[in-house]
């Protein structure tokens, strides 16, 4: 197996000209640390978290991450848990969307998509991840990974009409 070469200058540019450097990390590798050292915004799986920092609850390990490696978001996303994030003041926390789940390929990639998208916007981080879990929920509605993609326009009407899970955490108590 190749081993990931140190970043290069040139890596780091991101970071040093203020563009933001956002990962979707499920699997330690080599290197993996010195990459979230130029990492704005960090989502990762739950297992990633975990096995990183030999931590498996998310309130302790996001914020290690954070002041740790200097990620302004670091994040976890929980599944049909929705997903949590600490912005390094405080918690936030988006519950999942209920549907009818068809198939779950490709719901990660468009939940980071919706973020990505969300940060090009402007939008709060409460948004974000709201937008995000809704839009990767709609993808689950249906075969394959790109099955179930909706319109930004969609996707935001189904915020305001769909039910959601009950939730796993209460930021104002975090």
């Amino acid at each position: 197996m190749d081993t990931i070469q140190p970043l290069r200058p040139k890596r780091r540019a991101g970071r040093e000209t203020r563009i933001p450097v956002v990962a979707d990390l499920d699997n330690l590798y080599p290197g993996v640390q010195g990459l979230l050292e130029y990492t704005d915004y960090m989502i990762s799986s739950h297992e990633f978290l975990a096995r990183l920092l030999n931590v498996k609850n998310p309130v302790e390990s996001l914020p290690m991450i954070s002041r740790q490696f200097g990620c302004r978001v670091a994040g976890v996303t929980l599944g049909i848990g929705g997903v949590l994030a600490w912005d390094g003041t405080r918690f936030h926390y988006s519950s999942a969307f209920r549907v009818e789940t068809v198939d779950t390929t490709g719901a990660g990639d468009i939940f980071h998509a919706g973020f990505v998208y969300g940060l090009a916007q402007r939008w709060e981080l409460d948004h974000i991840l709201e937008f995000s879990c809704a839009g990767a929920a709609l993808n689950c509605t249906a075969p394959g990974a790109r099955g179930g993609i909706r319109t930004i326009g969609e996707i935001e009407n189904f915020m305001q009409c769909a039910d959601k899970y009950a939730p796993e955490y209460d930021v104002a108590r975090l």
